[in-house]
Order: C-alpha cells, then structure tokens, then sequence
C-alpha cells in the first residue's frame, strides 16, 4: 500500500469532483471520499480530504511520484487557485465571479488525460441527462466493460438493453462507432486528442457526427489543461441569461465552431479564421474576457445552477447572487 499526502489549502474535493466527469470513474461512499472503480488505478485508488491535505492510497505498485502526478491531475490541483486572477477580470463579471467563489470555496478542474475514453463515453451519455444517472450508468457500464470499452461500440441494441433502455446509450454508442471509424479506435483517438494542442483536439471531435460545440468542449475541458473552455450548458446559457450580463448572446454554432477560432490569438496560432460571430457568441465572449476562468466560472454556474438558479422554482431569496441579477425577485 502506497499513501501519500499532498498540501491543498483552499481546496474542496467533495465539490471539485460533484460537477466533474472524472468522477464518473469514482464511488463517493461518503463526503470527502473517493474511490476509483475504473480507468488508470480502478479499484486501486483512494482519496480522502483531510483539513488542507488530499491524502491519497494505493494498493498496486506505482512509481510515487507517477501517482503524485496522477493525483494532482484528478483532483484538480494543478489548477492555481482562481482568486488570484480575478482582479484582473472587468466588470460585469468581477462581481459574480466574486461572489461564486465566495459560495463555492476550494473548486477545481479535474482532468483525466489517461483515461480519455473513459471521459468521452461518460460526456456523450451526459446529453439531456441528470448526472447523478450518467453516474450510474457508467458505473454499470465500467463494471461489465472496464479495460475493454471498444466492446460497446459493437454491441447490438438488444445486449445494451442490459444497462439501461435510456436512448441516451444508444445515441452514445453510434458516436462510438464514428469516432473508431474515424481514429481506428478508442484508444487512437485518446493518444490523437492528447498529441494536438486542446484548440485543434476540439475541431477533431466536432469532425465526428453527433458531436457538437458543448460535448467537445466538455470532453477537452476535461482530459486537457484548458480551463478556457466553457461548455456552453443550460445552467451556465440560464444563469448568464437571468443575470444579464450578456445582453442578447448567442449559443455556439457547430457549423461555425468547425471552422473557425473564437479569438484572434488561437486563430492566428492555428492557421484559422476568426469565428464571425464571436463577439455575440457566449462561449467567445467567455474566452476572450476569462480566459483561465471560463471553465471554472462554467463549472460554478453548474453548481449554483443546481442549488439555487434552477430551470423551475428557483431560491431567489436565498441566492448570494440575488443583489447581482437582473432577474432577482421575478420568479417568487
């Protein structure tokens, strides 16, 4: 048994992991406990918060300092902690970033660039889903498939039947087979995606029919260092929308987001054009006034989205968001 402790003051795993596809490759038997059921280390791994310290066993053999590294990657530790650059970010965004963190202290961005496969099939599941069920069907999934995911990809309707009738697994398991058409397989695609800056990674997913701008941002957000990328999800459109803090934008266009950059920099980087919608284009917006912060404002918009900014009913009286909105008291 291998244990390391790893310093991670002002940091929260329970809720770094709550909103992360990495955790679909995890148990959380009780707060502030994860186990790796599959992947790189499944069933091999623990993580536990202690106070300012991530305290890590594993029961393989494992190089220490390969699993120190591992680690900082899935618990989102590699990512600095975001107060530091928000003094550099412009009204109106200064305050509700502020106020997020306030409410939502110690948030990271998990990334898992070994187990990209793994992350893929659970985004693809995600589509119109409630995580908590894409958790679960994952872990059905991990428990007959784990080490050999290609299977799924040739299995008939009637054998997937077994994990669940949800046509979130079918539709899923089509993209499977266009993505080792295209890449020869899973694994292929994986050691492509981890070759390509994250920019060029996206346009080779958005290539794969039923892949759009949001499940190729949420995939490369979550297997890469780029905290850039916003996947433009219903929480993140709704809270943006109820704040008002950008009037009259546009969601991301995949016809577009196959074409082009969002800002001048990355298209001039990789030999693209500027998108021409990126000035009314949230996802553009976020890129170019958040930069580092845009996935993790996404990521905190997901979690206020679930506590407080619901689609139906939502705490307005209680959100600390509510002396920011513009829709604040609508909706008592």
């Amino acid at each position: 048994m291998i244990a390391i402790k790893l310093e991670a003051e002002g940091y929260d795993l329970q809720k770094s992991f709550e909103p992360s596809f990495v955790s679909s490759l995890y148990e959380n038997p009780k707060p502030g406990v994860w186990i790796k059921v599959a992947g790189t280390l499944g069933r091999a791994l623990r993580l536990e918060q202690h106070g300012d310290g991530v305290a890590a066993f594993c029961s393989t053999s494992i190089d220490e300092e390969h699993l120190k590294s591992l680690i900082v990657l899935e618990t989102g530790l590699w990512y600095r902690d975001p107060s530091g650059f928000l003094e550099k970010v412009r009204a109106p965004f200064r305050g509700v970033l502020e106020k997020l963190a306030e409410a939502y202290r110690g948030v990271r961005i998990p990334i898992a660039p070994h187990d990209a496969h793994y992350i893929l099939l659970s985004v693809l599941l995600s589509r119109r889903a409630n995580y908590e069920m894409v958790r679960r069907w994952c872990y059905a999934i991990w428990s007959r498939y784990d080490g050999n995911l290609e299977r799924l990809a040739y299995l008939k309707p009637g054998a997937l039947k077994a994990i669940t009738r949800s046509y979130q697994l079918l539709e899923a398991v089509s993209v499977l087979r266009r993505i080792v058409r295209r890449f020869g397989s899973l694994k292929d695609w994986a050691r492509d995606a981890a070759s390509k800056p994250p920019e060029l990674a996206r346009l080779a997913l958005l290539s794969v029919k039923g892949i759009g701008p949001k499940l190729a941002d949420s995939v490369i957000l979550s297997i890469s260092r780029a905290p850039h990328f916003a996947p433009c999800d219903a929480h993140l459109a709704r809270l943006v929308r109820r704040l008002g803090i950008i009037p009259g934008f546009r969601l991301p266009v995949k016809s577009l987001c196959a074409r082009y950059a969002c800002v001048e920099d990355l298209a001039e980087r990789y030999g693209l054009k500027p998108c021409p919608i990126r000035g009314s284009c949230l996802r553009g917006i976020l890129t170019s006034r958040l930069g580092p912060l845009a996935g993790w404002f996404q990521t905190l918009a997901y979690l206020h989205g679930r506590s407080f900014c619901r689609a139906s009913k939502p705490d307005c009286d209680r959100c600390p968001l509510r002396r920011l909105c513009a829709s604040s008291g609508k909706y008592n």
